[in-house]
């Protein structure tokens, strides 16, 4: 060693002067292949000989302890990852070039793309950008089924493009993006953009229609309404500003969203006072009379306020039946929430998995590819690609966690969802069976959704621990484990992670009497064992290292082998080192309470709380340990608890907001009396479709209750007015019931269609908006009838008295 390192030299140039010039001198003394080590000269007691004569000097292949397999054939892999200011499509483009270049560069290779995350973006993107179109269409036919004029549906379907212009104006102001985030704000908005149109036109045509001038009827029937609608605006935008204060990247996230709801809004508000009146003016100001005659009001009348007036007559008959209905919805409300399966993000459909196999043996690389081999033979047919990393992989920038030889990382694709389990299964089970201590976890691939939000938390994690600190034994931990599979058979519990090891212990009163120190000790065994590397060979990018060993050292025959001590004297190993024999766990978990072992758990909510109970009586039978929990069960009701706060939140700024524009304390309660009702049906609906409540249907609730309530104000605000005029007050409840029934159902109906295309999981970008759109949906059919019924029945209760 010593001599190879005093031959392997490079000294900095030196520098003479001979006469007039000065010369640059170098001694370069460099190993630089096989043959300059071989003929490295030694002087062995007094004679001098070359390294080649005493020992061989070998270039071969080091051995391998990772590799990749695409499809089964032998592959290098790479990730490129996206900057933060970098655009997608710019990505997609310049990935799809370089890999057309390699290919016409290198025809013998094959270059495939996979797990490509733009075009699962892209595809997202444009599908909501589709439907926001299809919602925006459904939205314009409700508007000519409901006004006969084709004037007056023009008039309303300019605000949509009028509003998304100056929304994008805004976004390109502020930096907002378009994304899954803020698409579906102006998806949130483009159902609410017309509702300020509709108001602002139906109320003109009343006072039209009553007698008034065109440009009288223009001006104070845009006047009366305006209070109102900048109410709904305000209220409907509150509901948002909660939401930026989540906590970690969801609260950054929904800033888009927000954004997008409140600056859509506010355009259509500002399209539907001033520009609005104008293009009325233009079209019908050579009309001197209302277009709507009395025959088609009367039709109208007919076909849609008969089956009104016989709701609000019942209502109002029967009081009792309605404040019972709406008393017993509070304790509803709680027992459906606890039945409600929670969770931290809405389910999503995919097509492809991660596959992570732990052997838990002491395997080579070769055997870990042969294996995983066999593994997905056993899915010919069913799976359409699959990329393998067995064993160590030497990123650059690692994407995935840390390998050992006997784990490995698989991509597999499938043609569907249902393939895609089924596979999963098939899998599982032949591991299961053929393979009973290793361990097979199935995962998402990792989407830029679950990036964001998710994380890598099991559904129960529990962290056994020794009483007073410290992680259990193996077999501590082992015994726990079957125990836990013994009671909860329907579970899949993994195997505990160990691995055997060897472990030399050395004698350090024999190294003291035979005088072998311990550098002297370690030098020879990493000689014995071929890690004592002396340098490395640098060629161009390669890095050739050059290491001095024994030619294939078995464990077995190590300790025949001797040290030479301080004294020249060679003592054998046998003497200084002691050999065990173990079994440890192969990672090492540890946080604020010490050292622990993780138990990761899959399982619906109420098998996780009878595993946490069993959990709890077992440590609390055994005072040799201790338990902690955590995981996706717990962090998702969390999340759930913040929501749960941030409605809280909102609906206090709703009450606000809505005591200022009424000056009353009493009224706010009556427009937000509703938002219990419209609670209780879409808890009832998810409960019953069996979806959960996670973050998305959450947001939906806190959203839906800033938009339902806008009909209601606009009842209430027209039946005050009708009683400051002198009217009573259940005429007042019959006349405002009657001049708002129709431009309530035409913005309930806009609404609700605009929405209605994102009743699909077809994508990522949908299946994100599915739970929001369900719950706005259901809220808004259930806020239009209570707007429709109960809020006349709980104002006359409150004012009756009052006349």
């Amino acid at each position: 060693s010593k001599a190879i390192q005093s031959n392997n030299i490079t000294l900095g140039a030196l520098s003479v002067v001979d006469g007039l010039y000065r010369y640059n001198i170098h001694f370069d003394s460099q190993l630089l292949n096989r043959e300059d080590i071989e003929n490295v000269y030694i002087n062995h007691e007094g004679r001098l000989v070359q390294l080649k004569d005493l020992c061989r000097v070998e270039e071969k292949l080091a051995s391998r302890v990772g590799l990749v397999r695409h499809d089964g054939k032998n592959a290098v892999t790479m990730a490129v990852i996206k900057q933060n200011d970098a655009q997608m499509e710019d990505l997609q483009k310049s990935i799809g070039a370089l890999v057309e270049d390699l290919r016409k560069e290198y025809p013998d290779i094959s270059f495939d793309l996979t797990r490509d995350q733009t075009r699962l973006l892209t595809y997202s993107i444009d599908n909501l950008g589709q439907n926001l179109y299809v919602g925006a269409v459904l939205a314009c036919l409700v508007l000519f089924l409901f006004m006969k004029d084709w004037r007056l549906p023009l008039l309303i379907i300019i605000t949509i493009p009028l509003t998304l212009i100056v929304t994008l104006l805004s976004f390109h102001l502020l930096g907002i993006s378009l994304n899954i985030i803020s698409l579906s704000g102006l998806i949130l908005g483009v159902g609410m953009i017309v509702d300020n149109s509709i108001i602002v036109i139906d109320n003109v045509m009343q006072r039209w229609r009553q007698g008034m001038p065109l440009a009288d009827a223009l001006v104070k029937g845009t006047n009366e309404v305006f209070t109102p609608m900048l109410s709904s605006v305000l209220t409907t935008c509150s509901v948002f500003v909660p939401l930026i204060f989540l906590s970690g990247i969801a609260g950054a996230l929904f800033y888009d969203q927000a954004m997008g709801v409140t600056i859509a809004l506010f355009a259509s508000l500002f399209v539907a006072v001033l520009v609005i009146p104008v293009y009325f003016m233009v079209l019908y100001r050579k009309r001197k009379t209302c277009p709507e005659g009395e025959v088609l009001d009367r039709k109208f009348h007919f076909n849609f306020y008969t089956p009104y007036e016989c709701g609000v007559k019942w209502v109002l008959r029967n009081p009792v039946k309605s404040v019972t209905a709406f008393c017993l919805a509070i304790p509803a409300i709680f027992l459906i929430y606890k039945g409600l399966e929670k969770e931290r993000l809405p389910y999503m459909e995919h097509n492809d998995a991660l596959m992570k196999i732990d052997w838990n043996a002491g395997i080579s690389v070769e055997e870990n590819d042969a294996r995983v081999g066999d593994v997905l033979k056993q899915v010919d047919g069913m799976v359409q690609t699959s990329t393998a990393m067995v064993g160590v992989q030497d990123f650059v920038l690692s994407h995935t966690e840390d390998l050992t030889t006997s784990e490995a990382v698989v991509y597999f694709q499938a043609e569907d969802g249902e393939t895609l389990r089924q596979a999963q299964e098939k899998m599982r089970n032949y591991m299961a069976e053929r393979y009973p201590r290793g361990t097979v976890e199935f995962g998402v691939s990792g989407n830029i959704f679950d990036l964001i939000f998710s994380n890598d938390d099991a559904d129960l994690e529990i962290r056994l621990q020794r009483q007073g600190g410290g992680r259990p034994d193996v077999h501590e931990a082992r015994a726990f484990l079957d125990t836990l599979s013994r009671r909860f058979p329907e579970i899949a519990v993994q195997p505990v992670v160990s691995e055997r090891n060897i472990q030399y212990v050395a004698d350090t009163e024999q190294m003291a009497v035979y005088h072998v120190s311990y550098a002297a000790l370690q030098a020879r065994l990493r000689m014995l064992v071929s890690q004592n590397e002396v340098y490395a060979i640098n060629e161009g990018a390669r890095s050739l290292p050059v290491i001095i060993g024994e030619r294939g050292m078995d464990s077995r025959r190590l300790l025949q082998y001797t040290v030479r001590n301080d004294e020249g004297v060679d003592i054998p190993l046998s003497y200084l080192i002691r050999e065990t024999q173990g079994e440890d766990f192969k990672r090492l978990y540890s946080g604020n309470g010490g050292d622990y072992y993780p138990v990761k758990i899959t399982a619906n909510d109420r098998t996780v709380e009878s595993i946490v109970d069993f959990t709890e009586r077992f440590v609390k039978a055994d005072p040799r340990y201790s338990a902690s929990f955590t995981g996706n069960y717990y962090s998702s009701r969390k999340m759930i608890g913040e929501l749960v706060l941030v409605l809280s939140v909102a609906v206090a700024l709703l009450y606000f907001i809505l005591a200022a524009q009424f000056e009353s304390i009493v009224q706010p309660l009556v427009i937000l009396s509703e938002i219990v009702i419209d609670v209780f049906w879409v808890f009832l609906v998810l409960w019953l479709l069996g979806e959960s409540l996670n973050i998305m249907s959450m947001i939906g609730i806190v959203v839906m209750s800033g938009i339902i309530i806008n009909d209601s104000i606009l009842k209430v605000d027209t039946m005050n007015r009708l009683r400051r005029e002198g009217m009573p007050l259940v005429t007042a409840i019959w006349r405002g019931g009657h001049s708002r029934l129709r431009p309530i159902v035409m913005t309930s109906l806009t609404t609700i269609l605009a929405i209605l295309p994102f009743l699909s999981r077809g994508d990522m970008g949908s299946a994100l908006q599915y739970p929001l759109s369900l719950t706005l949906i259901v809220g808004m059919v259930a806020g239009t009838l209570v707007s429709l019924f109960f809020i006349p029945l709980v104002y006359y209760l409150i004012y009756r008295k009052r006349g």
